[in-house]
């Protein structure tokens, strides 16, 4: 100890540097740190949720819930499993001990699931990406005075999840609040009958209608040029000009029949903030096993640049 002090006497420029080094190393260490404000001590559960619109509790609970849940049972290291039914909704929690993690508990949930015959309704079971500390971002849609909550539940869904899902970490995000856009025909059945049509003739002749189709190819030359035909509908004009049927020889458009407004989804719940009792807001869901730390500064980054600007790269 004794020739150790010495040696620090003896040559204190290379101590202090050896000091500055571990000091800088240090704050570097630090500054990377990822903190976990709730940390995750919980072992791995697989959620899947089946929507089946149209059935009552009961029934999603015969013919959805039990199925699943007795598909699963048997699982290795599977503890408990837990399972609600609601108008239209099936949701089976898988909890599995923590021999498994959980990306191998979810392989093990899907193989069950694969294997399943097919439910009534054709209906296919999802896995939810949500997990107890998941939410790891929350935030509030603001526009401009002339913006509604239509047209901020619109740039919600086509443009700030889509982006917020680029981003590394991020495995959903789930909006709330606001108005679902739709686009509503109002037919008139005086009109449907006149020209000898049902109504499901005229949703069967609008969803043909909104698709390109490829044809064959024209040769000019040397070159070839693509053939096909542009039916996507971009516009209420559009809409208004798809050709349903015909009448000696006279097309029927679904302006003859029907009247195309822009309208709303029937809501299900409002979100409020303050004084505001209206709002859209969304919150962004971390993949499980991820830090949270480096996510949110990712998140932050991508939520403050311009909406016009494309996914970060």
């Amino acid at each position: 100890m004794d020739r150790l002090v010495a040696i620090a006497v003896e040559r204190r420029y290379l101590m202090v540097g050896v000091f500055v080094a571990v000091l800088i190393g240090g704050l570097i260490a630090f500054n990377q740190l990822n903190i976990e404000a709730y940390p995750d001590p919980t072992p791995p559960m697989v959620d899947v949720v089946t929507q089946s619109p149209g059935l009552s509790a009961e029934e999603i609970e015969r013919y959805i819930t039990i199925p699943i849940e007795t598909q699963v049972t048997g699982i290795k290291n599977v503890t408990t499993i837990r399972t609600i039914s609601l108008y239209g909704l099936s949701d089976v929690k898988v909890q599995f001990s923590f021999a498994y993690t959980y990306d191998e508990a979810l392989q093990q949930v899907l193989n069950r699931l694969g294997q399943m015959p097919p439910l009534p309704g054709s209906v296919q079971p999802s896995i939810s990406p949500l997990s107890a500390i998941g939410e790891i971002y929350r935030y509030r849609l603001v526009g401009p005075p002339n913006y509604s909550v239509r047209d901020l539940k619109t740039l919600q869904d086509w443009v700030l999840q889509r982006r917020f899902r680029n981003v590394p970490g991020v495995i959903d995000v789930t909006g709330w609040g606001g108005k679902t856009k739709t686009y509503e025909l109002q037919v008139d059945f005086n009109k449907l009958v006149a020209n000898g049509l049902t109504l499901p003739q005229v949703l069967q002749a609008v969803s043909n209608a909104n698709i390109n189709v490829g044809g064959n190819t024209v040769n000019i030359g040397a070159q070839s040029a693509v053939v096909r035909g542009v039916g996507l509908i971009r516009s209420i004009d559009d809409l208004n000009n798809t050709m349903v049927s015909q009448s000696s020889g006279n097309p029927v458009l679904v302006r003859d029949i029907a009247h195309v407004t822009i309208g709303e989804k029937p809501r299900l719940g409002i979100a409020g903030l303050d004084q505001d009792d209206d709002i859209v807001q969304g919150i962004v869901l971390m993949r499980r096993g991820e830090q949270s730390s480096p996510t949110i500064a990712r998140v932050s980054i991508r939520a403050w640049r311009p909406a016009c600007d494309g996914p970060a790269r």
